[in-house]
């Protein structure tokens, strides 16, 4: 997508004065590569809390928006539906002291959580990537009470001794299944007081996977798998997906909350040549 700056697509009555509110650092990522003639390369930003990371991302989608880009184009998520509605705010504000009229924030179609947007793009795409588009999402504790049903089935809260709750059977599998490592790694060094449960948590895990599959059930770690590992199967020259690529969203900003979840996860997006990640994550 070519950008055409400030005095470009706009005209010369364009204010940049929205820039000036910015230090040194915020500035640089805002504006990195975005006038160039091309889609700028990856960018991913480290900061620490109370650096500035929310203003920064508002001000990059709305520098995107102010040299041109299409803001049904951009997909702009973050980890609380509070925080993507007020990030969406900010970018019609900055828009509007920039370009006098400014983008309203619905014209951000893709905004949202990265739950959300994933729950949109699996249901659009549910067919095409073996699942049933009218499955239903569990939240956390609903996810720990399929689980618990899954334990007493196999036994496992008649034990000698006392087998993990359902919550901490929950935090394992999410821990396991999101950093793609074996349980005899995850145990030892996150769990240790459950490591002497390895092959009966494997069984647990096996028939709670069994019982989401069906019962047409999603939780929120297959939200995110699912919409990383099999979307990656989509490409544009796939005719069962390709024209919905072809007008997806293609420049993505996205919030993480450790810079670990920003570099493990950022990829899976940036399959498209035609598209263009910028990850602002927090220093540990």
């Amino acid at each position: 997508m070519a950008r055409q700056g400030i005095n470009g697509r706009f005209g010369s009555n364009m204010n940049a004065a929205y820039l000036e509110k910015l230090n040194d650092n915020q500035r640089a990522a805002v504006v990195f590569g975005v006038e160039d003639d091309i889609l700028p390369p990856p960018l991913l930003v480290i900061a620490g809390a109370g650096s500035g990371k929310t203003n920064t991302l508002a001000h990059r989608v709305a520098h995107l928006l102010v040299n041109g880009a299409d803001p049904r184009r951009i997909l702009l998520m973050t980890f609380s539906r509070r925080a993507a509605t007020e990030l969406a705010r900010r970018v019609e504000r900055i828009t509007s002291q920039a370009m006098g009229t400014g983008y309203a924030a619905e014209a951000l179609t893709w905004t949202g959580t990265f739950h959300g947007i994933g729950a949109r793009i699996l249901r659009e795409h549910a067919l095409a990537i073996g699942l049933n588009p009218d499955f239903s999402i569990h939240d956390r504790e609903d996810s720990a009470d399929l689980l618990n049903l899954c334990r007493h089935g196999l036994g496992l809260s008649n034990t000698k001794s006392r087998f993990p709750a359902k919550g901490t059977c929950l935090s394992i599998f999410s821990r396991a299944v999101n950093a793609e490592v074996p349980l005899s790694e995850v145990l030892p060094r996150h769990f240790p007081w459950c490591a002497a449960w390895e092959v009966d948590l494997k069984h647990l895990f096996g028939a709670y996977v069994s019982a989401k599959q069906e019962q047409n059930v999603l939780d929120y770690d297959d939200l995110l798998l699912a919409w990383a590992f099999r979307c990656g199967s989509m490409s544009p020259s796939n005719p069962a997906t390709g024209h919905s690529l072809r007008s997806a969203p293609r420049s993505v900003v996205r919030d993480f909350p450790d810079i670990r979840c920003g570099c493990a996860n950022g990829g899976f997006l940036a399959r498209s040549e035609d598209c263009v990640i910028d990850l602002i994550a927090t220093a540990n």
